[in-house]
């Protein structure tokens, strides 16, 4: 199919008009975001069964005409490795598309291995290598080499073809209602919302910190980001973690104490000081009560470490037979839970309980 590079609303529109007519549509998105806070989308690649548009969202930058298509119920919007690109199209319009087919979820629940790239599905599926030299493209170049027009247009190219492939094998196994399950997950808009309370606890060395330690961390962390939003510019480039982890520890409350912080630099200090005291303040007048608890993660038990030994186990080998990856099945952290509060079983989507819910329960003591 040839390529159609659309850069005006009305061409945009027109090809509303065709896509909302369609049971599916691929999609993809090419961003840069290596040295801004928010994501700058650049191009928008999208796939019916007989066009491939290239839109030039820098060109176009009211998208609100995609709504229609995306918000639609009866159009499966599919992607490979859905999560990054629903984050932009949340940003972008507060919505989430729905329903979503994620191929790269799909491929694991058919024992394609967890995590599969998008060319080694198309190379394995399709028997076509792709040439993913092009991925670090500067894609804010405006014109577009022809070359990564054609590397954007293969990510749509091929994932049509994967779909149709993908979704009949699910079929033929009877395991669609599990890939089902798993894209619905993708439409919690939590994990694209930002929780500024708990930005501390992705915090590099959080684990290590003392609740009174935390409490300044969580403050630190909410200013940061603040920061780091107002100047567009990510996180680490205000403060790196490292930096965060000594002021947490420290405790700065003075200018010559904050001048004994290492991994403060000079220009830092004098860009930031002002803040970061009156943030160490504000931690400082927080209620014990309000302090974050520890989230050091306490040892398994030795009973708990050989139960969770067998439950690895049966896992492993309930996985063999249905011929998918461990991991897909239960990750680690989902055994360790059930482990320490076997109560929780009932947490796990309904496919995962069919499978192995009672082995688990056997396992766990839960008859």
């Amino acid at each position: 199919m040839e390529i159609e590079i659309i850069d005006n609303l009305d061409q945009l529109e027109a090809f509303c008009t065709h896509a909302v007519r369609q049971d599916w549509v691929c999609a993809d998105t090419e961003f840069m975001r290596e040295d801004t806070y928010y994501p700058k989308l650049c191009l928008m690649q999208i796939a019916t069964e007989t066009r491939i548009v290239c839109i030039d969202t820098l060109i176009i930058k009211d998208l609100s005409v995609l709504n229609k298509l995306f918000a639609s119920k009866t159009i499966t919007k599919v992607f490979h490795a859905a999560r990054q690109d629903l984050e932009i199209l949340f940003m972008i319009n507060g919505e989430i598309p729905y329903p979503v087919f994620d191929t790269q979820i799909a491929a694991s629940a058919l024992g394609y291995g967890d995590q599969i790239s998008y060319a080694q599905l198309v190379e394995r599926l399709c028997g076509v290598p792709l040439d993913k030299s092009l991925a670090r493209s500067v894609w804010t170049r405006r014109p577009l080499p022809e070359k990564a027009i054609q590397y954007a247009a293969n990510d749509v190219r091929y994932l049509s073809q994967i779909y149709a492939l993908l979704k009949k094998e699910l079929e033929d196994k009877g395991r669609t209602h599990w890939v089902e399950s798993e894209c619905r997950q993708l439409n919690d808009v939590n994990k694209y919302r930002t929780d500024a309370q708990s930005l501390w606890k992705s915090v590099k060395g959080a684990r290590k910190l003392s609740s009174k330690q935390l409490n300044v961390l969580k403050w630190l962390a909410r200013w940061r980001d603040h920061e780091a939003m107002q100047q567009n510019r990510p996180r680490q480039w205000i403060l790196r973690d490292e930096t965060l982890h000594e002021l947490a520890v420290k405790q700065p409350v003075s200018a010559a104490s904050l001048a004994k912080v290492e991994l403060l630099t000079r220009k830092q200090r004098g860009r930031y000081a002002e803040k970061l005291l009156a943030c160490m303040d504000k931690a400082m007048q927080t209620p014990k009560g309000d302090w974050p608890e520890s989230i050091a993660t306490s040892a398994l038990s030795r009973q708990q470490r050989k139960l969770l030994k067998q439950v690895k186990a049966f896992v492993r080998e309930r996985a063999e037979q249905l011929g998918i990856t461990p991991n897909f099945l239960a990750t680690r952290s989902m055994l360790e839970t059930l482990v320490c509060k076997p109560e929780e079983l009932h947490k796990l989507q309904s496919w995962r309980l069919n499978l192995i819910g009672n082995g688990l329960k056997q396992l766990l003591g839960e008859e």
